[in-house]
């Protein structure tokens, strides 16, 4: 039996094979990008709920750590700090540049981007003087527009049994739903 020559048997691909491969990969990202630019834009929108979850939570701790004043300051276009009041110096800070650049901060009452805890953990408006006796919301979204992406919301209520409730939640859920916000 006569063997064929050596250069009659086919070795690696051929162009036409090559060719179909890449246009299947392209087309395979392309339909995977959307759906990785919301969860990106999903991720930072938490990366940015936790950071200001950690700060006020931060900034509670140092005041009864230290048994003095303590101010929980949000620039929502930079991030926290956790300043003490006798003296204004930081003790901790987070930057939203760290995982979450592109998010929206809004803090609801307006203007309610301060606030004190005294040393036994109360919370009081950023005179240091007046109790809290409403809900302080700071709510976080995508700045990018992107759509389908979740926004979250993070409160302090004083109506709490325990004088002071904190919690990130999601204002899109119903009432019923434990991780909805209060109403």
């Amino acid at each position: 039996m006569r063997r064929p020559p050596a250069s009659a048997t086919q070795t690696g691909v051929s162009l036409i094979e090559l060719m179909i491969t890449i246009a299947l990969f392209v087309i395979l990202a392309m339909m995977a990008f959307p759906i990785f630019t919301t969860w990106l834009a999903s991720q930072q929108v938490r990366s940015a709920t936790e950071a200001v979850l950690d700060g006020i939570h931060i900034a509670q701790g140092e005041a009864i750590k230290r048994n003095q004043a303590v101010r929980f300051v949000l620039d929502p276009a930079v991030g926290w700090q956790a300043q003490l009041v006798s003296d204004d110096s930081v003790l901790r800070e987070g930057l939203f540049k760290e995982g979450s650049s592109r998010v929206s901060v809004t803090a609801t009452p307006v203007g309610t981007d301060t606030v004190v805890f005294d040393g036994i953990g109360r919370i009081f408006k950023d005179d240091g003087v007046t109790p809290l006796d409403d809900r302080i919301s700071f709510d976080v979204d995508t700045s990018t527009g992107i759509g389908g992406v979740r926004a979250l919301r993070v409160v302090i209520d004083t109506a709490a049994a325990t004088g002071v409730g904190i919690r990130s939640c999601d204002p899109a859920l119903v009432s019923t739903d434990p991780r909805a916000c209060p109403t």
